[in-house]
């Protein structure tokens, strides 16, 4: 885009005002295809080359809003300035919006915080991208201001704002600090043959949910910090994927004859890893590819529980909260049930404790486990006892990831943790040394 704009310049050779009159030369369409490979802000610009350019870009095909970095440090700031920047955010918006052309769209998302208060502004903005027959529409108006659980004041997504003749041309949805009522998605979902991907966040209207019918073509579903949320029904023949994290609600599946992702986490999954996962799983407990759980360490509880065999399985993600007195050894009950399990990725975050503990032993062979992660590795009883654990048992390990920093972790953006992680890395090359896997273990 630089080069285009270079050539405008008084002093440009004669070389790049060939190459200018060429680009001139291409039919509308081939330069409304460059510039929807560009950012919105970065098209925008070239309304300034030409006569001609100045409308190209209001048909770009891809209407991105994303606010959020300039929400970055408002958290402690004055109302004041969170009102002005919202003020900019809604003008900037609404211009565009007035300027835009063309017939259809294939992208709108809204990322910024904004409440009830711009209520009229929001449904106006909604009705614009279903109007222009929008593929995928994102409207995400979280902030870290905002508690979900306890916020009633936030954007209401009506059913009167939705009221069209002719059925959505939406593959994807997403709604994330939007109040949404299940009656509202259930018609969304039901006008919009062609949705694929639903994705629910911090909705406080949202209790009870159903998703049915043999032409739903949804085939990934993530629902989130729903924290008023009761019931789920699923008949989703389609359905490949599905997340969900949050309070303890009933989960009913009628037919997921295809699901093949699962992501279970919040309050939900502690209820999940004691009894209510038995009568859960086994519908389909043997069609499972991977399964991602949220959990936290009870050996007493755990202990009481037999999982279904996952006989497919092939990948287990465990993200596990710990104290430093646990045995992360109640897991292998869940690896063991999982006899085609490949790989293994476990994250762990840890809580203090002053209780004691011996070592403990356990043996289990592991035929088909070929790859483990471990991040937030600290080099402690617990971890390293896991690891050694894996190292005897996984008959067929290739590859041992160690990183003492879990995802949400920035590497040495603080002296303690650095500190720590150094202390980490020393105590994991102990176990290549000790227990000779040299070049299957990596270090991070």
């Amino acid at each position: 885009m630089s080069e285009v704009l270079q050539i405008t310049s008084p002093s440009v050779s004669k070389a790049q005002k060939r190459e200018y009159d060429n680009i001139n030369e291409l039919p509308d369409e081939v330069l409304i295809s460059i510039l929807a490979r560009m950012p919105m802000k970065e098209a925008a610009r070239t309304s300034v080359l030409s006569r001609r350019w100045k409308k190209l870009w209001t048909s770009h095909p891809y209407l991105v809003f994303d606010g959020s970095n300039s929400l970055r440090g408002i958290h402690y700031r004055s109302e004041q300035v969170l009102e002005s920047e919202q003020f900019k955010y809604l003008n900037w918006v609404n211009d565009v919006l007035e300027s835009h052309h063309d017939a259809a769209i294939d992208e709108f998302k809204i990322r910024f915080y904004l409440d009830q208060c711009y209520q009229s502004d929001i449904d106006d903005w909604v009705r614009f991208a279903f109007g222009k027959k929008v593929q995928r529409f994102e409207l995400d108006l979280s902030s870290s201001r905002v508690i979900s659980h306890v916020q009633d004041s936030g954007y209401e997504l009506c059913s009167h704002t939705l009221h069209f003749q002719t059925p959505l041309s939406l593959t994807s949805l997403v709604l994330k600090q939007v109040r949404v009522s299940g009656e509202v998605l259930e018609n969304l979902v039901s006008n919009s043959p062609f949705l694929e991907r639903l994705c629910i966040g911090a909705s406080t209207s949202l209790v009870n949910l159903r998703l049915a019918g043999p032409s739903l073509c949804l085939t990934y579903l993530e629902i989130t910090a729903c924290a008023r949320m009761k019931s789920l029904e699923l008949d989703a023949p389609n359905l490949l994927s599905l997340k969900y994290s949050g309070q303890n609600i009933e989960i009913r599946f009628i037919e997921v004859p295809n699901l093949a992702e699962l992501f279970i986490g919040g309050m939900f999954v502690e209820t999940c890893t004691r009894s209510y996962l038995l009568p859960l799983v086994p519908t389909f407990a043997s069609q499972l590819q991977k399964l991602v759980l949220e959990m936290r360490v009870d050996e007493r509880k755990m202990k009481l529980f037999e999982y279904p065999i996952l006989s497919q399985l092939k990948e287990l993600e465990l993200q596990v909260r710990a104290r430093d007195h646990d045995s992360l050894l109640c897991l292998t009950s869940l690896i063991n049930a999982s006899p085609s399990l490949n790989q293994l990725s476990l994250e762990l975050s840890w809580s203090k404790s002053y209780t004691r503990r011996r070592v403990m032993k356990v043996k289990r062979h592991h035929y088909n486990l070929k790859e483990v992660e471990i991040r937030g590795f600290v080099g402690g009883m617990v971890d390293t006892e896991f690891c050694i654990y894996l190292v005897e048992n996984a008959i067929m390990l290739e590859k041992m990831s160690i990183d003492p920093f879990t995802k949400n972790e920035i590497g040495g953006g603080n002296c303690f943790k650095a500190e720590r992680a150094r202390a980490a890395r020393v105590r994991a090359e102990d176990l290549r040394s000790k227990y000779g896997v040299e070049d299957k273990l990596v270090i991070l």
